[in-house]
């Protein structure tokens, strides 16, 4: 019986020993990541509706070809904040796409939102997004956009820059 055990003690720490230089020979072996296929580039505009400012929307996009557009997946981040101290009352903060589908994401007053989209599969449908105040919101805060090397910005919005902002007494490109 001791036999029997001190064999099953000796598979057991050699089985034990090949596991820890198995692990030790991984952990030193090169690791490679890549964000999809090539760099990635970004662009942000601000959003400001105070009232000697009063931004109507900030909204970005992007597009993989001019002519004729086609699609490019993109990832649409904003953070927004609610600000008390401007007359913000509780309200929300609408995201719209460029097919005029909208979300309202609640924003209690005094508190910030953060949210991040994939975008840009579809062209006139999700290829621009937009970020505009409701319900009594007095937003302050920023839009960006990431998306691969060699897209375009979207026409809709701009020929130069991906986010833009609408100023007050401006229409919004959407």
């Amino acid at each position: 019986m001791k036999k029997k055990t001190k064999s099953l003690l000796a598979a057991g720490m050699t089985s034990a020993l090949v596991s820890v230089v198995i692990l030790a020979l991984l952990t030193m072996w090169p690791v490679t990541t890549t964000l999809a296929q090539g760099t990635v580039v970004s662009d942000f505009a601000l959003l400001d509706q105070e009232p000697t400012v009063n931004d109507v929307s900030v909204q970005c996009g992007a597009v993989k070809t001019l002519a004729p557009p086609t699609a490019v997946a993109f990832v649409f981040h904003t953070t927004m904040t609610n600000r008390a101290d401007l007359g913000g009352a509780n309200g929300f903060v609408r995201v719209t796409y460029r097919d005029g589908d909208f979300v309202d994401y609640a924003i209690p007053v005094n508190t910030t939102v953060q949210i991040s989209l994939a975008a840009g599969g579809t062209m006139g449908t999700d290829d621009a997004i937009k970020v505009t105040s409701g319900g009594g919101a007095v937003l302050v805060g920023q839009a960006s956009i990431t998306v691969q090397q060699g897209a375009k910005p979207n026409p809709a919005i701009s020929s130069t820059s991906f986010c833009t902002t609408t100023r007050n007494g401006d229409s919004s490109p959407f």
